[in-house]
């Protein structure tokens, strides 16, 4: 059972005592995590704003809701078992061996981390990734490596700032310390709707990202926009007293065995749900707004990255965005493990994650391979490759659709005026050149996609 509960100046958290039947006084993490009284270095007004947005009295809540089942908002406790996710509070405090980071607040949760703002003994804001203690955190280490020997490091990539491994409950866990990265969600509907000055920019930010990956050797494999970050290079201006102010109390779910726990450290007291740097920087920065300003996004998350000329891995990329010559051997042989990544195959998530940025929609709607989703890869190219054939033919569904150049066109010219109208922006002209480049990038056969570096290249860029 999981408690939700909200409530004004600070957030109401059951002590451990409460949860796990221990004394507050003893503690299951090991040495080098430690709970923080106080803040680094800073003066005492700064350490009791600390505490009190941390406090775990409950004679201000206003709200203490039992919720059963998932909140979407937050990881399932059952991440939190061995071989899972480490137990993470806020005001924690991880060592490495040259710098220790305080953790406060949480910034997002994938399958296999969880990922928080926290500040280094230096007063400079990062992102720890504590990746779970099951998963295979060498390899991205390994990409992030191979990445420093070529100099300069990439701009429109995530940057590894140090890396450590963290012993706890659930296991020995590395966590990966990188630049605070704003989600690219959090700026789609304010600054780059279609026609704002920014879109275009960012996406040859993508772009060159990406080309710079291939260029060294390194085939991304998971390019779609939740994988996009937003630079902020002003955040170390700001005091995280300020931050901490703006975000109040932190909304907490707190974490209620039924039964006593087989390791009660396993869990953690509470959970917490993330908040959006991006929107504390637009509130906070007016001259100029933070969204009239050049943005730059750097492509993140280089977990499912692989060396080209290894390709040892299967293919992670979602649905909507994944290249059809890897889709059809997920539908047709499921049980299969699958191909691997490729440039060329990063070219096309590259075209899907555009054309969302720009139109505001997903090209393909699909979340899991079927055969709906390679009819409508084979309509919006129009055609159908040839090693397809025969299993085409087998399946009624798809061997009706009428798949022809001129369907094609005909589908993107409707996508078209769905875009464009009466002194709209983007200007038709404009968006016919988007599509060129991005049909270009779509085609059906991997071999004549052209490369990354070739579509940084494309007129459409410096319109």
């Amino acid at each position: 059972m999981i408690l939700n509960t909200q409530r004004r100046g600070a957030t109401f958290v059951v002590s451990r005592q409460d949860i796990n039947g221990n004394s507050a006084a003893q503690s299951d993490h090991p040495s080098h995590v430690h709970r923080c009284a106080s803040a680094f270095d800073c003066e005492e007004s700064d350490s009791l704003l600390f505490e009190y947005l941390l406090s775990s009295t409950a004679r201000e809540m206003v709200k203490l809701s039992i919720l059963w089942g998932v909140d979407d908002n937050v990881e399932g406790i059952n991440c939190y078992t061995s071989g899972g996710f480490h137990p993470t509070h806020l005001g924690d405090v991880l060592s490495s061996a040259k710098q220790e980071y305080k953790v406060l607040h949480k910034l997002g949760r994938g399958a296999f981390s969880t990922v928080w703002l926290a500040q280094s003994r230096t007063e400079q804001f990062v992102a720890l990734k504590i990746c779970s203690a099951e998963s295979d955190s060498t390899h991205e280490i390994g990409i992030f490596e191979r990445l420093a020997c070529n100099s300069p490091v990439p701009e429109n990539v995530v940057k590894l700032l140090d890396h450590f491994t963290l012993r706890g409950p659930n296991g020995t866990h590395t966590v990966l310390v990188h630049d605070v990265l704003g989600n690219f969600s959090d700026v789609v509907d304010s600054a780059i709707r279609p026609g704002r000055k920014h879109v275009r920019k960012l996406c040859r930010d993508i772009t060159m990202g990406l080309a710079a990956l291939h260029e060294r050797g390194i085939v991304h494999g998971d390019l779609h926009a939740g994988n996009i970050g937003i630079a902020l290079p002003t955040l170390n201006n700001h005091s995280y007293r300020r931050v901490l102010e703006y975000f109040h109390q932190p909304e907490a779910t707190l974490v209620l065995p039924t039964t006593v726990p087989e390791n009660p450290g396993a869990l953690p007291r509470y959970l917490v749900s993330p908040i959006s740097v991006i929107d504390y920087l637009a509130a906070k920065e007016k001259d100029p707004p933070l969204f009239d300003r050049p943005l730059q996004a750097r492509i993140m998350d280089l977990g499912n990255a692989i060396i080209a000329d290894e390709q040892t891995l299967p293919a992670c990329t979602p649905a909507a965005v994944c290249a059809p010559e890897i889709m059809f051997g997920r539908v047709v042989h499921p049980e299969e493990s699958g191909s691997p990544s490729t440039r060329a195959s990063d070219v096309w998530s590259l075209a899907c994650t555009i054309y969302e940025i720009v139109c505001g929609a997903s090209l393909f709607h699909f979340a899991s391979p079927n055969n709906n989703l390679l009819g409508n890869m084979a309509t919006i190219c129009g055609e159908v490759p040839d090693e397809w054939r025969s299993y085409w033919e087998s399946q009624e569904r798809l061997r009706d659709i009428d798949i022809s150049p001129e369907v094609a066109e005909a589908e993107w010219k409707s996508r078209l005026n769905l875009m464009v109208g009466p002194g709209s922006m983007p200007t038709e002209d404009d968006m016919k050149e988007l599509f060129a480049m991005l049909r270009s990038m779509l085609a059906i056969d991997p071999a004549r996609r052209p490369s990354a570096a070739e579509v940084a290249k494309h007129p459409w860029f410096e319109r």
